[in-house]
């Protein structure tokens, strides 16, 4: 008996089966792909938006102190005596003017923020003060915040030791990625 020859074209079930799993490899390949390849892309962005940051602050922090005509802030001299840690804000007398007015830069939530301020007797509000100075009463000076500025965000830490040169340590975090720098500065004027 002859076997006649069939007319039917397609697909068998056995081959559409094996199609579609090829086809849902693939799929799940590339996504995958695509998945990972975004995931890089977003902490590659992270990484250069903290280094920016970073540069950006310590190029601040820098120029002010390099500038200060005195340091306000009692720093220690390295961070080793936990009696003694090295404090998250600094104060300085601003150099870039003539008037008696102070820079403080300290950490709100995960800001540096930069605040000017003036100190002054409030029997005469007129006459500038130093930041330590005391009436006839021993009463302490009061404090006129000029402005309070957000200098930048993603900060973890910084801290500030040592005595001409000062010492920064500042860390960042964006999502998952950290990136840590420290720099000395030589204050000018100290």
């Amino acid at each position: 008996m002859k076997k006649e020859k069939s007319d039917y074209k397609g697909f068998t079930l056995f081959e559409a089966l094996i199609a579609i799993t090829v086809g849902v490899t693939l799929l799940g390949l590339l996504l995958s792909i695509y998945v990972l390849s975004i995931k890089s892309m977003v902490s590659g962005q992270d990484r250069s938006e903290i280094t920016q940051d970073s540069r950006i602050i310590i190029e601040r922090l820098t120029r002010d102190i390099r500038q200060a005509r005195a340091i306000a802030t009692i720093l220690p001299i390295d961070t080793s005596d936990p009696e003694n840690p090295a404090p998250s804000e600094i104060e300085i007398q601003d150099g870039h003017i003539d008037a008696l007015q102070y820079i403080k830069y300290y950490v709100s939530g995960d800001e540096l923020r930069r605040e000017i301020a003036e100190y002054y007797f409030p029997s005469d509000s007129e006459i500038l003060v130093p930041i330590d100075a005391e009436d006839d009463f021993g009463n302490p000076a009061q404090k006129n915040i000029i402005s309070d500025n957000a200098a930048a965000s993603h900060i973890e830490s910084i801290i500030y030791y040592g005595n001409n040169p000062i010492y920064i340590d500042l860390t960042l975090k964006k999502a998952q990625t950290i990136h840590s720098t420290r720099t000395t500065v030589y204050g000018r004027n100290l």
